[in-house]
C-alpha cells in the first residue's frame, strides 16, 4: 500500500514537470520571435537612425507631433526568419503610426510601409513633459 502510494505521488509530480516544461518551453520559443536580441537590436538601432534621415519621417514630423518611436521584430511562422522584412520601426504620432521597413534585402533605405492606429490618438503620453 506504502509503495502505491509513493508511486502515484511521483506519477503526479512527474506529469506536473512535463506539463510545466512545455508549458515554459513553448512560451519562451513564442516570446523569442518577436523580442529583439543583441543582433536584432543593433540592425534596429541602424534602422532607427535611417527613418530618423528619412524624407518621409522629416515630412511626417513636419505636421505631426512624434511621440514614440518603437522598434520591433516578428519571426512567428514565417518562412525565413533571418529576413529583414521582418524588422520595422514605428514612428507614433498623436493621428496614427507609421511603420517603416527596409526597401530592400540590404537594408540600403527604408520606407513608410504602413500606417496603424496610434495609442495617442485617444490616450494621453506615458511621460508627462512639462514646456514651461
Amino acid at each position: 500500500m506504502n509503495k502505491k502510494r509513493l508511486l502515484i505521488i511521483l506519477t503526479i509530480l512527474f506529469s506536473v514537470s512535463v506539463v510545466l516544461n512545455l508549458h515554459l518551453g513553448i512560451t519562451s520559443y513564442i516570446k523569442s520571435t518577436y523580442t529583439p536580441n543583441i543582433d536584432d537590436q543593433q540592425i534596429l538601432g541602424e534602422m532607427t537612425k535611417m527613418v530618423l534621415e528619412n524624407e518621409q519621417y522629416q515630412e511626417i514630423a513636419s505636421k505631426e507631433t512624434v511621440y514614440a518611436i518603437k522598434q520591433g521584430v516578428s519571426r512567428f511562422n514565417v518562412s525565413d526568419p533571418s529576413s529583414i522584412f521582418h524588422y520595422e520601426v514605428s514612428v507614433q504620432t498623436e493621428k496614427q503610426s507609421y511603420i517603416f521597413t527596409c526597401t530592400d534585402e540590404n537594408c540600403t533605405n527604408v520606407s513608410n510601409e504602413g500606417w496603424t492606429y496610434s495609442r495617442y490618438s485617444e490616450e494621453n503620453p506615458l511621460l508627462h513633459v512639462d514646456i514651461n
